[in-house]
């Protein structure tokens, strides 16, 4: 929100916010502050059965699903697509309601309509900061940790647009990059 990112809604187990307009940058910072634990904190907090069922229907570009793994069905996908979704930035291990370890039908129809970042990448924040640490005489600043997992982010979308310069099937030729870098 900082930076011009409008977050229109927000889904926990406990319930979530909508907010169509767009939450401020504020009311952002209140949230992350006032929360406990994980759980949101606010009078305003709406029953997860509502907001579950509206969350899709909202207008917006950029999905972040964030949270346990396996939750986003393919009529779920279909409503975002219709309401205007272009990009899912994968932050859950495995965000499609699917029984395959990595991809299964969901993930694939997803990723043959809108641009999908695998988790792998849009979520590697902590990998990357153990394997900076790793590393001989590095910089321990903030600046210097968060600008490792940025240019770590930007090398991996690099080689996927690289590899495919579409806006689709972003999450297939990402993973078979990696799995070529496992394998050589």
């Amino acid at each position: 929100s900082q930076i011009g990112v409008n977050i229109v809604g927000r889904l926990t187990r406990e319930g979530g916010l909508i907010n169509q307009k767009g939450f401020t940058h504020a009311e952002i910072c209140e949230l992350v502050l006032n929360r406990d634990g994980n759980k949101l904190v606010t009078d305003e907090l709406l029953p997860f059965e509502i907001v579950n069922q509206k969350i899709e229907d909202l207008e917006f570009e950029v999905f972040v699903p964030a949270a346990a793994s396996r939750l986003v069905t393919k009529d779920q996908v279909d409503r975002m697509m219709n309401s205007g979704v272009e990009v899912f930035s994968c932050g859950a291990n495995v965000p499609f309601a699917d029984p395959e370890i990595f991809f299964g039908t969901t993930g694939l129809y997803a990723d043959e309509k809108i641009s999908i970042i695998p988790d792998f990448i849009a979520n590697c924040g902590m990998a990357r900061v153990f394997a900076y640490f790793m590393e001989k005489e590095v910089s321990m600043t903030d600046e210097a940790i968060f600008s490792d997992i940025s240019n770590t982010i930007l090398k991996a979308m690099q080689k996927t647009h690289a590899a495919n310069n579409k806006k689709t099937r972003l999450a297939q030729a990402s993973f078979e990059i990696a799995l070529k870098q496992l394998v050589n």
